[in-house]
């Protein structure tokens, strides 16, 4: 069945899809904010108040949600990235009600308990300081750094130990005030459910307004160059070689992202593909290597990741260089057959879900670009050889940022 789409009288937009007989639904509320809408001293509130807005609210005790949502059969998460924010719960469809109702006092009537907020500091502190003793948190740190250097994206979602210490309530309060705005927010419902339940439920709960204008948003497509390649050294107490190799590309409302789609599965999809096959089955250079194109709503990059024994980073790197050089001997009629194949195999098992349906429309709408969802078969099908090498022009050259993490030298 089609989807359905309307906008609430305070502006919220509401997409439903029914799937029949599946007894579930998935309810999720996105927002088109992240740490691309922060100021430097604000790095990290996105991610924060995330955390926070489980910390009780104008209905609900601090954790009470939770414990409410798991009583009654629900499961429920939350992520923040660069572009956006989301809160879902997938449950059984006859206690649909919950959901609309604790998700809607999270992004609507969060109520900031200063006593909370001194609490959940420590929490994302030790969070950023688990992160750092990954292997490779400080590379995608530094990468990140360099290769959107001069935008938001530069900067990690997850903020520093500094700007998280330093966020007050007043601090949070107006962020909320302004990003959780109806101007910003999408509610996605998938699943068993009737739409007219759905409307009336939407209504009941999501009626609210706020009495500040919606957050400025970023906006700026901004494709970063390099006069020559980018070539840092992180060192750490580990065994093997970890890196990315990257290079700058258009954002995804700017690049063809079908024809990204393809290229990315024909060199990185399945244990016999061009990656593999070059790199650990016949020259034996990499343990692991996967390659395709990370995009954001104003930003992107062609990175290659890999894992190989201390020494062989270089040959990797030059083994790279040499793929993207010669890339169209791999673009086949056969190969972007099959590539094409298993993405719609892969789409059509993953929209079996209500929850990964909902997750796929919420994506979509929120970085406003609805025929990623709408169009991905008829596009996928449709998208051929000469689509794919236009795109690739404007990606692979002799500017990239390369950035790894190496074994300590032995004292």
């Amino acid at each position: 069945m089609a989807k359905e789409m309307t906008k609430l009288d305070n502006n919220v937009t509401l997409i439903y899809k029914y799937i029949p007989g599946i007894k579930v639904v998935s309810v999720q509320t996105w927002m088109k904010t992240g740490s691309v809408n922060e100021t430097e001293k604000e790095s990290g509130i996105s991610h924060f108040l995330e955390h926070m807005v489980f910390k009780g609210t104008r209905k609900y005790a601090p954790s009470e949600i939770d414990t409410i949502v798991e009583g009654k059969g629900g499961v429920m998460n939350a992520a923040t990235s660069k572009d956006y924010t989301y809160y879902y719960i997938n449950i059984p469809s006859y206690n649909a009600e919950v959901a609309f109702d604790t998700i809607s006092e999270m992004v609507f009537r969060a109520s900031f308990i200063p006593e909370e907020i001194e609490k959940e500091k420590p929490v994302v502190v030790q969070e950023i300081k688990m992160g750092k003793d990954r292997p490779t948190s400080e590379m995608m740190t530094t990468f990140f750094r360099e290769m959107f250097k001069g935008s938001p994206y530069e900067r990690e979602i997850i903020g520093t130990e500094d700007t998280v210490n330093s966020f007050t309530r007043e601090m949070l309060v107006d962020y909320y005030n302004r990003y959780y705005h109806p101007d910003n927010m999408t509610l996605v419902v998938v699943g068993d459910i009737a739409y007219d339940e759905v409307l009336k439920l939407a209504k009941q709960y999501y009626s609210d307004k706020r009495s500040v204008p919606v957050g400025k948003r970023y906006e700026d497509d901004r494709l970063n160059s390099f006069d020559k390649p980018v070539d840092i050294v992180v060192k750490k107490d580990i065994n093997q070689e970890y890196g990315v190799v990257a290079f700058p590309a258009l954002s995804i409302l700017q690049i063809d992202v079908f024809a990204m789609e393809i290229l990315g599965e024909i060199i990185s999809g399945g244990e016999f593909s061009v990656l593999n096959r070059k790199f650990r089955h016949e020259n034996d250079l990499a343990n692991s290597i996967t390659g395709g194109y990370y995009g954001m709503k104003h930003a992107g990059t062609f990175l290659f990741s890999y894992n190989c024994q201390a020494g062989k980073g270089d040959a990797v790197r030059d083994e790279i260089l040499k793929l993207t050089s010669e890339i169209e001997k791999y673009l086949t009629d056969e190969n972007i057959e099959k590539a094409k194949n298993r993405l719609l195999s892969q789409m059509m098992f993953q929209r079996e879900k209500a929850s990964s349906e909902a997750n796929d429309i919420g994506y979509s709408y929120t970085v406003e670009q609805p025929e990623y969802y709408d169009n991905f078969v008829e596009s996928i099908r449709k998208t051929d050889k000469l689509e794919i090498m236009t795109s690739i022009k404007t990606i692979f050259s002799s500017q990239y940022v390369r950035v790894r993490t190496q074994p300590m030298e032995k004292k």
